[in-house]
């Protein structure tokens, strides 16, 4: 990855078949490789597509599109990059991949193409990390973002308080060189009041990692309870689909079973359980073991009940530690509200719904919404990423050092040193102070091809 000087080719459209595919050629011989690759129908124009034939290893044609050529500082990467677009056959682009290999081509890596857009000055790291999330977004709310983050929002948003801290270092730097020059020095009051300036970014940007944390991660919600109370109804009710087997014979579900459900752009993982009882067979445990394992790795719990009978002993003992188990977030559905109801629930409240016909699942989503992304009106989150987090709760504790070192009336270089460590810190999210290591592994994360 760190060598700049190879052309890389790799696919760059999703796997599988399509209309469209792109192979992504880029690097200071990507014009040259593409060349041997291609045949124009008439002239060819560097910067719009030219059609024509394309060839494999052995210069045999075996497909027709497009080649779209991009000069050094006008493409993705920054450097020259030429993208083939044949039918979207993974045989054909396998073909140009091997093709462009032979013509001196290095396969790309996870994430070399935007490593390259980072070092040529195209992108700042998060800006990077953004498309990568961009790429993966499953919800459109997500999709919009990671775009947003991706055309710099963060960086923007650091942007202030980073310009801030640098003014803080200069003036304490030249006060520490300039010992005896009494007007270098930087007012206490001053510069306390700018260290609680750049503390109070850094608390509302950490302010709103929470529900930036469930846009761009989602969250796990499983549905428990005891057989025949109307889960797997329940969560074919919620997809709005028939995903899971339904039948009036108790124990059909006998493992958990996963969908991803779109809740206002907050993505959730739905799972379906076994019914949780004494199994009757090694199969049957094995379900209830697992059922209780997704449990215990939820972000949430649903447990469902059936309003139209009592409530069971270890129903009503689960409702209780639900109340109390705050490690453990559950919401209490009630569920066949349309038969003649008998329950009556101690312990939280809950919401009553028919997944048969519908009644209640409007309030159950917006419940299920507000307890992984929280209530009220939700601004769009700048920070979503854990290592950005992470980062900048380091600078805040640096702050809080330089900020105790003021108020007690330490010299500069004591402050200074926080200050630096504050800035270091918020310079690693953007990628200014930070090591090959680190690049190796975000950029490990990232899909071939982009």
């Amino acid at each position: 990855m760190n060598d700049l000087d190879v052309t890389l080719v790799a696919v760059a459209s999703p796997p599988g078949r399509g209309g469209v595919g792109c192979v992504r050629i880029s690097g200071p011989d990507a014009g040259t490789v593409a060349a041997r690759l291609f045949r124009p129908a008439k002239g060819h124009a560097t910067g719009r597509p030219v059609f024509g034939r394309f060839l494999d290893r052995d210069g045999r044609p075996i497909d027709h599109g497009y080649l779209v050529e991009f000069p050094a500082g006008a493409s993705f990467t920054g450097e020259s990059t030429s993208e083939l677009w044949p039918h979207g056959s993974p045989a054909v682009l396998a073909a140009l991949v091997e093709a462009a290999i032979g013509a001196g081509a290095t396969p790309a890596g996870p994430g070399e193409f935007t490593y390259r857009a980072l070092r040529n000055g195209r992108l700042d790291l998060a800006r990077a990390e953004a498309v990568r999330d961009l790429v993966a977004a499953r919800t459109l709310y997500q999709a919009r973002i990671a775009f947003a983050q991706a055309e710099g929002a963060l960086s923007v948003r650091l942007a202030p308080l980073r310009e801030g801290l640098a003014d803080l270092i200069a003036r304490a730097e030249a006060a520490v060189e300039f010992v005896d020059e009494s007007e270098t020095h930087l007012p206490s009051l001053e510069l306390r009041r700018g260290i609680q300036e750049a503390a109070a970014t850094c608390d509302d940007l950490l302010g709103g990692f929470r529900h930036g944390r469930v846009v761009r991660e989602g969250a796990s919600l499983v549905i428990t309870g005891l057989p025949n109370v109307g889960k797997s109804s329940l969560f074919n009710a919620l997809l709005s689909r028939e995903r899971a087997i339904v039948t009036e014979m108790p124990g059909t579900t006998r493992d958990t079973l996963e969908e991803h459900l779109d809740l206002g752009g907050i993505p959730v993982r739905l799972v379906d359980t076994a019914g949780l009882r004494e199994a009757g067979d090694v199969v049957e445990s094995e379900g209830v073991r697992r059922a209780r394992a997704a449990r215990q790795e939820a972000d949430l719990v649903m447990l469902v009940l059936d309003g139209s009978r009592p409530i069971e002993p270890a129903e009503r003992e689960t409702l209780e530690s639900a109340g109390e188990a705050a490690h453990m977030p559950t919401i209490v559905v009630v569920n066949k509200i349309d038969l003649p109801a008998v329950a009556s629930l101690p312990g939280p409240a809950a919401v009553w719904v028919s997944a048969r016909t519908g009644r209640g699942l409007e309030t159950l989503r917006k419940e299920i919404r507000e307890r992984v992304a929280g209530t009220g009106p939700i601004e769009d989150p700048i920070l979503t990423d854990a290592r950005h987090a992470h980062a900048v709760e380091r600078a805040r504790e640096a702050l809080d050092r330089a900020s105790k070192a003021a108020v007690e009336g330490l010299s500069e270089e004591w402050v200074l040193e926080d200050l630096r460590d504050a800035m270091h810190n918020l310079g690693s999210i953007t990628g200014e102070f930070t090591t090959e290591d680190l690049y190796d592994r975000i950029f490990s994360t990232f899909c071939i091809g982009k």
